[in-house]
Order: structure tokens, then C-alpha cells, then sequence
């Protein structure tokens, strides 16, 4: 079911793909509300990938705990 507001015009950026920064300026208010509160589907990723993303993600957790511990360890020793 499409949203009775859509135009042809909408239909069409929907199969075609987004518009242009420019156009999305020169929406109306109510047209980029519209457009905002369109929901995404969420991304699906290859094994590799999510292996990837979690690597990453520990390998941001390792470093915040090194710059932590490198402030606290400045602060109290005053070097």
C-alpha cells in the first residue's frame, strides 16, 4: 500500500533512486517530513563482513581503554 500522498513523481524516486542534495533542499517542510519518517530496511552483511564490524568494534573498545588509562594515569602522576 503506498502513501496517500505519494505522486508519481514520489513512485518514481522510489525506483529510480534519491534525488540530488539540491532537490531535498527544495522540499516543502511537509514533503521532507514525509521523507524523513520513511523507515529503511535494515542492511544485511556477508559473515566476513560482520566479522569485520565486530573487529572494528573491539579494536575501538582497546583503544578508548588505552586513552582512558593513559588521562588517569597523567592526572595522578602530574607528568
Amino acid at each position: 500500500m503506498t502513501h496517500p500522498e505519494f505522486t508519481p513523481e514520489h513512485l518514481r524516486h522510489l525506483y529510480e533512486g534519491e534525488p540530488d542534495d539540491d532537490l531535498i533542499q527544495g522540499l516543502e517542510p511537509d514533503q521532507l517530513v514525509v521523507e524523513m519518517d520513511r523507515h529503511l530496511p535494515q542492511a544485511h552483511f556477508s559473515p566476513a563482513a560482520q566479522a569485520g564490524f565486530w573487529a572494528l568494534r573491539i579494536f575501538v573498545l582497546l583503544v578508548s581503554v588505552m586513552v582512558v588509562y593513559i588521562f588517569v594515569n597523567g592526572v595522578v602522576h602530574g607528568s
